[in-house]
């Protein structure tokens, strides 16, 4: 979705400033609201909201789990000084210099390449499969198939609404149609449902805990808020709180106990 919404916007970067804003702000008021993270209403009401700004921070807030706003609403005042010079978009503008792609849809893929997958994906696969004593190959990522890929055209990878295109083209003689049209699955689990049920007791402990706001990264009121309208079902905060959590027990696995020798 989001190389699709890539680009969908880079239709909208070819009408005139003013035409552009009017268009993206009257869209996204007549949509409604969505309480669905992955809802179809909420990706589109993201894209409209993000359309005015250049290309690579309009794909960062497409990615972000908070985006400034949210940011400041979330860190205390001495933690939001602190951090003042050192904005997490760079590590997201350090690889759109490095990329060097024909249009911006090539160059995004290749940031990608470079952060999303390394960073996420992998790091997530190789945790997972070794707890489990795997060891998973990823062919794809052969350093031949990576060059063939990124020399091909973006209008070969989507065509239209289509993805995948040339890559489905290639195999359509090896697998069966059923493969060929199926949705993509991913890899998601229901945090969301998880944090309104079981878990969301186990979420306030750790998240609100006088060692946790010891810190002073955060505000309580507005971690409270956060917990209590997704709890409510007024907002999806599930990767915001998923978040939380695991910067609170990283931190206390990491940080506040002794290194061992």
């Amino acid at each position: 979705p989001r190389y699709k919404a890539v680009k969908l916007a880079s239709y909208f970067d070819h009408l005139p400033g003013p035409l552009r804003r009017a268009a993206g702000w009257r869209l996204w008021q007549r949509l409604p609201a969505s309480v669905e993270q992955k809802s179809l209403r909420r990706r589109a009401k993201r894209l409209l909201l993000a359309l005015n700004e250049p290309p690579e921070m309009r794909y960062l807030r497409w990615i972000c789990i908070f985006d400034n706003a949210a940011k400041d609403l979330l860190y205390t005042r001495d933690f939001a000084q602190e951090v003042a010079g050192a904005a997490s978009s760079y590590f997201i503008q350090e690889a759109y210099e490095k990329s060097a792609g024909r249009d911006f849809l090539s160059r995004t893929t290749f940031v990608d390449l470079l952060t999303y997958l390394p960073c996420d994906l992998l790091t997530k696969v190789d945790i997972a499969s070794m707890a489990h004593s795997l060891e998973p190959r990823s062919p794809f990522l052969d350093h031949k198939v990576i060059e063939l890929a990124t020399s091909i055209p973006s209008s070969l990878k989507l065509k239209g609404a289509r993805d995948k295109f040339i890559l489905k083209k290639a195999f359509k003689d090896l697998l069966p149609e059923k493969i060929l049209s199926r949705g993509k699955m991913g890899f998601g689990v229901p945090i969301a449902e998880w944090f309104r049920g079981e878990l969301k007791g186990f979420v306030k402990e750790v998240v609100l805990s006088p060692r946790a706001l010891a810190r002073g990264y955060f505000r309580e009121e507005a971690v409270r808020e956060l917990i209590q309208q997704h709890i409510e079902g007024q907002f999806d905060h599930g990767y915001r709180l998923w978040s939380l959590l695991n910067l609170e027990l990283w931190h206390q696995r990491f940080i506040d106990q002794p290194p061992r020798l």
